[in-house]
């Protein structure tokens, strides 16, 4: 069933500086600016594609940070990392239908 994987609160065995600074910050921030250097040069539905898979990207990151943010020393830090990353994923979401609207109703610049 769908939700079973959602609902799973089976922790995970991979240490949460890897899945948080790696794939969470690393990762995240490379596929964003490659999003904003295209920006100009992709059409709409493409850029929302895009933007859909970082969307998507971010809510696996959200999940992952989740399952594993306790695999630390000080259990403080799987409580910060996993306030930073629901914070991350409004963001990107808010962000992200930001980009696709101003690509929507952009003008021509005159350079």
């Amino acid at each position: 069933m769908v939700t079973t994987w959602l609902l799973d609160e089976t922790p995970g065995h991979t240490p949460l500086w890897q899945v948080f600074w790696i794939y969470g910050v690393l990762v995240s921030h490379l596929l964003f600016g490659s999003i904003l250097y295209l920006f100009r040069a992709v059409d709409t539905p493409t850029l929302a594609l895009m933007l859909a898979g970082f969307v998507l990207y971010t809510a696996w990151i959200m999940r992952v940070v989740w399952r594993n943010a306790f695999n630390v020393g000080n259990p403080l830090y799987g409580h910060i990392a996993r306030a930073l990353t629901v914070a991350w994923a409004l963001n990107t979401v808010l962000v992200s239908g930001f980009l696709l609207l101003g690509h929507v109703g952009r003008i021509e610049l005159p350079f």
